[in-house]
C-alpha cells in the first residue's frame, strides 16, 4: 500500500473496463503529486456462480450484478481511505470516469475535482440497457456451460467488437496489449461488473457534484460530450482527433499536455 501522500495534489487513477493500474504510467509524468492507481477489475473466481438464477431471469441478474458492482465501488473507496488519498483528484477512464462520479459525491473522500479520459459518463439511458442486454446472457452460458467453454466464446465474439474502441489507425502493440486483456478478462466477472457498474447513479452525480469537471473525448470514443456539456455546463472538455477510446494511452504526450495546461495548471488548483 503505498504512503500518505504528503504533497499538496495527490490523484487517484481509475482505469476502465477490463483494464489495470499500470495504464497511468503513461501519463504519471505530468501528475503533481503521490499518486494511487487502482487495479479495481475483480479477479476469477469472485463471484459464487451458485448464487445466479437456474433459469434466465433478467431483473433477477440485474439486481444481483448491481450488487456486485457495488461492492467493486466500496472496495475502491475504502482503498482511497486507508491509503489516505482523501482530497484527490481522481481521474477514470471510460467506466473509471463514472466510478470518480460517484465516488466524487461521497463527502468523506472530498475529491478535488473529477477528470474524465473518455468515460461513459454520463450514463446514457440506451447505452446502459444495451449494456445490461449484452451482459447478463453471459453469465447464463457459465452458469449452463461452465466457464471454459464460455470464456471461448467471449473471446471469439469480443474479437468483433473490441476494434470499436480505437482510432481507425494500427495502433501496433500497445492495441494489441489492450486487446488481450478485453478477451481473457474472466467472462462473468467481467460481465457482471459492467451491467453492475452501469446501474450506479453515473448521470446523477455527475449533474451534482460541487467539485470542477474536466473531460478529455477521444475521436469516435465513448464520452457523450453533448450530454455531458447539459449535465456540466462548467465542465471544460476537450476533444482530441485520432486517438478513439484510450487518449491516455495511444496520444499520451498530448494527453500529457491536456493534463498539465488544464486540470494541472496552477490557476487550476
Amino acid at each position: 500500500m503505498p504512503e500518505a501522500p504528503n504533497e499538496t495534489h495527490p490523484v487517484v487513477f481509475l482505469h476502465g473496463w477490463c483494464g489495470r493500474a499500470d495504464e497511468v504510467d503513461s501519463i504519471r509524468a505530468t501528475l503533481p503529486g503521490p499518486v494511487l492507481p487502482i487495479s479495481w477489475m475483480p479477479a476469477g473466481g469472485d463471484f459464487d456462480l451458485e448464487t445466479w438464477p437456474t433459469e434466465p431471469d433478467p431483473e433477477g441478474g440485474r439486481e444481483i450484478a448491481k450488487g456486485f458492482a457495488d461492492d467493486v465501488l466500496r472496495r475502491v473507496r475504502t482503498t482511497i481511505i486507508d491509503a489516505g488519498f482523501v482530497g484527490a483528484t481522481v481521474i477514470g477512464h471510460s467506466l473509471g470516469g463514472g466510478m470518480a462520479c460517484v465516488l466524487a459525491k461521497d463527502p468523506d473522500l472530498a475529491v478535488r475535482q473529477v477528470v474524465l479520459l473518455d468515460s461513459s459518463a454520463p450514463m446514457m439511458p440506451d447505452r446502459r440497457q444495451d449494456y445490461i442486454d449484452r451482459m447478463l446472457p453471459w453469465v447464463d452460458r457459465v452458469a449452463t456451460g461452465g466457464r471454459l467453454l464460455a470464456q471461448a466464446g467471449w473471446i471469439a465474439e469480443a474479437s468483433s467488437w473490441v476494434p470499436d474502441f480505437f482510432s481507425l489507425e494500427d495502433q501496433g502493440p500497445a492495441r494489441l496489449h489492450i486487446e488481450r486483456r478485453f478477451l481473457f478478462t474472466p467472462v462473468v466477472e467481467a460481465a457482471l461488473t459492467i451491467a453492475g457498474g452501469v446501474q450506479w447513479p453515473i448521470t446523477e452525480s455527475l449533474e451534482s457534484i460541487d467539485c470542477p469537471v474536466h473531460g478529455l473525448a477521444g475521436e469516435h470514443g465513448r464520452m457523450p460530450v453533448e450530454a455531458l456539456l447539459a449535465c456540466r455546463p462548467d465542465a471544460k472538455v476537450e476533444r482530441m482527433e485520432g486517438t478513439g477510446h484510450y487518449p491516455h494511452r495511444f496520444q499520451a504526450e498530448r494527453t500529457r499536455k491536456w493534463l498539465a495546461t488544464g486540470p494541472f495548471a496552477p490557476t487550476s488548483a
